[in-house]
């Protein structure tokens, strides 16, 4: 394997932010009280584009990044019952910045940090939906026939 390859698969690989989003929701159904508890991480996927020009010619090389959300639900619910899933949204947020992509971790953290309010939209948002999916879950078989 060239260097030139190994280089590029490793900075495409997934890097985890060190924060980490929860958010708790209680609701009553079937007869039974759940409480879920959402734990969010936003995980950092990095791609180097372009090249390096020579002297006096302008680079074209570029950090591509995209921010997913990979989401941890556990929900319990009855004596001791527990339904857990995990959910990934991805692309949250993306950008792009000139230059090696290990020169702008920093930037990119920091970009990423600068809008937490907009990630915790997506994490309220995929606990919305998943609600359903939790109240199909806790139905007891064919009670809707």
């Amino acid at each position: 394997m060239s260097i030139v390859l190994a280089l590029g698969l490793a900075l495409a690989a997934p890097e985890p932010v060190h924060s980490t989003l929860e958010h708790r929701a209680r609701f009553d159904h079937a007869g039974e009280s759940v409480d879920t508890h959402y734990r969010a991480r936003v995980v950092l996927v990095r791609r180097q584009l372009g090249s390096v020009a020579k002297a006096g010619v302008p680079s074209t090389l570029r950090c591509s990044w995209r921010a997913h959300l990979r989401i941890d639900r556990e929900a319990r619910f009855g004596e001791a019952r527990r339904l857990s899933r995990s959910i990934d949204r991805k692309a949250i947020l993306a950008g792009s910045r000139p230059g090696w992509c290990g020169a702008s971790d920093t930037a990119v953290d920091r970009e990423v940090a600068r809008r937490a309010e907009e990630i915790r939209t997506h994490l309220l948002a995929v606990a919305g939906e998943d609600r359903d999916v939790l109240k199909a879950a806790i139905e007891p078989r064919g009670a809707g026939r």
